[in-house]
């Protein structure tokens, strides 16, 4: 059966079914639904469907508030190069689900890497309708299907977290977490907070865990309100290093001594940790393997569309921010 046969009986172009077979451009599902049919009732079988390889990786870009986001784009850049493939920037932020699914179909990525889950614009579903190979990188979603999630245990590095500072004699511990949505990487670690806390036999919830995007802002505002505002602790668990900079920068400018009177532990360990002064004691997630991981897979697998998860190991790096809660602690 010719092309043009099978357009004619289709009801669609000899281009369109040239495209459905070639993989050179994106076709409607309603459209391959009539040749696959067309096809089938033919009796014979259907060819293998080739997709092309571009050599593109599209990296979806929420925003660029945060230095978490800067840091995982900046080792993209700096990975992709020695596989001779390119890096495409998905500028997501403002985009609808009909602006993303055309941008998708007019650059052709061999694959997609999401760093978190994306509100109102189901970039899961467009990329499975076209073929379009997703890894995760940074957070276990449940909602990815036929999608490779690259991440760390957030829910035992958060327990862990608080286990840490339990064990310096902390109990008043103020979290600063951002807001779960689903179940996000955000609601696995106020899991393992909570249930770290609970094994304590302490409480878990507000006035000590503060909810805001993990900026620098944040860190910096909740700070210097829960001094003011007299709540009585002595550890600060922020689940971003950036959150964590803040914090103590607005404790200091409280002319509250870190570690002597509050401890602070942030997330992620990004460069701005051993910046900062003190040194942050914090979460290490590998983000260059996180990366590595990522890029063999569109490398290695590029046609892969199947549900996988790699656990990477986490680690707390110690520096100078978090120590024993001593007798000199003032119980702020």
């Amino acid at each position: 059966m010719t092309v043009r046969e099978i357009a004619r009986l289709a009801g669609v172009s000899p281009a369109t079914v040239s495209r459905y077979f070639t993989g050179a451009e994106f076709v409607s599902d309603g459209a391959a639904a009539k040749i696959s049919e067309v096809i089938a009732r033919s009796g014979r079988q259907e060819p293998h469907r080739v997709r092309r390889r571009s050599g593109l990786l599209a990296l979806a870009v929420p925003h660029m508030r945060l230095a978490f986001y800067t840091e995982v784009m900046k080792l993209f850049m700096e990975k992709v190069s020695g596989y001779g493939m390119q890096l495409l920037f998905f500028p997501i932020c403002g985009m609808d689900a009909a602006q993303s699914r055309a941008w998708l179909g007019r650059m052709k990525p061999d694959g997609l890497i999401l760093l978190e889950e994306t509100d109102g614009v189901p970039l899961l579903e467009i990329a499975k309708e076209m073929e379009i190979p997703v890894v995760v990188c940074g957070e276990a979603l449940p909602s990815a299907k036929q999608a490779t999630t690259v991440h760390v245990n957030d829910i035992a590095a958060a327990y862990e977290g608080t286990r840490y500072l339990l064990g310096l004699g902390h109990r008043n511990i103020v979290f600063f977490s951002n807001h779960a949505r689903g179940i996000n990487a955000s609601y696995q670690r106020i899991s393992g907070c909570s249930m770290a806390m609970q094994e304590s036999g302490l409480s878990f919830g507000e006035p000590y865990v503060r909810y805001g995007e993990l900026t620098y802002e944040n860190g910096y505002r909740f700070a210097h309100e829960i001094v003011t505002g007299g709540l009585q602790f002595s550890a600060i668990f922020a689940f971003s290093d950036e959150m964590a900079r803040g914090a103590i920068n607005a404790l200091l400018d409280l002319n509250v001594r870190i570690p002597q009177d509050v401890s602070v532990l942030g997330f992620d360990d990004l460069p701005l940790a051993e910046q900062t002064r003190p040194r942050l004691t914090t979460i290490h997630q590998p983000l260059d393997e996180f990366v590595q991981q990522a890029v063999d897979i569109f490398f290695n697998d590029p046609s892969a569309m199947r549900t996988r998860e790699i656990v990477l190991p986490h680690s707390i790096v110690e520096r100078d921010s978090c120590s024993q809660k001593g007798a000199e602690d003032t119980g702020k």
